[in-house]
């Protein structure tokens, strides 16, 4: 059966290299699916820690006829990810929730070389953390879905990488590419800023804040 991925999930597949791979938070397994219909993997780990997801991945992979190849995983995390992994998908969940989830079982990251994350919050504070545990970042995407914009990263496993300030906020590939999309994003967040000083009655210290903010997405622009 042909899977319809959504351009977010069909970004993330792009960036998933020939390897094996768990998918934390697989939900119905249309990721995993692809990639193994596709020929990227041939073996792989789907991951749901609530029993009504993981009946619905389970019947999906069932389904597909690749449940042998697609092992789905009642778990928590990656608490019992496979020594064999060595690709981690982690899509749809915060930033702080996708950074504990690495921190809490660091040691199972050990034969880990890649990590493609896709969190809709906190994006600075997760490319600080995950550098700070041995990734460097390899790739950045940013796309828009139903007005949504959203900023896929692959991590390879490295050395020590150096960051700065504005490459944890905006992303050190994104923000040197300067994108249409990336352009738009920050573009549309400077007119809501203007929006807000030119229409409501803000303290002088809340407009002070939005116009440091204004002028640090003017300079990355």
């Amino acid at each position: 059966m042909e899977i319809k991925l959504s351009k977010r999930l069909e970004t993330i597949a792009s960036l998933v290299p020939q390897s094996i791979v768990a998918d934390i938070g697989s939900d119905h397994g249309k990721l995993m699916i692809e990639l193994f219909n596709s020929g990227k993997i041939t073996k792989g780990y789907a991951v749901e820690n609530k029993k009504g997801p993981y009946s619905r991945l389970v019947k999906a992979l069932e389904e597909e006829g690749i449940i042998d190849n697609v092992i789905p995983m009642l778990s928590d995390g990656i608490t019992e990810l496979p020594k064999c992994v060595n690709t981690v998908v982690i899509a749809g969940m915060g930033g702080k929730a996708i950074v504990n989830i690495l921190k809490k079982d660091l040691s199972k990251l050990a034969n880990v070389d890649t990590l493609v994350i896709d969190a809709h919050s906190c994006l600075p504070y997760l490319r600080e953390e995950v550098s700070k545990i041995g990734y460097q970042i390899a790739e950045e995407r940013i796309i828009k879905e139903d007005e949504i914009f959203y900023e896929i990263i692959k991590f390879v496993k490295s050395g020590i990488a150096f960051y700065s300030d504005d490459d944890y906020e905006f992303g050190p590939i994104l923000r040197k590419e300067k994108s249409a999309l990336f352009k738009e994003k920050y573009q549309s967040r400077i007119d809501e800023i203007d929006n807000l000083i030119s229409t409501k009655k803000l303290p002088y210290n809340r407009v002070s804040i939005l116009m440091a903010e204004k002028s640090k997405l003017e300079n990355i622009l």
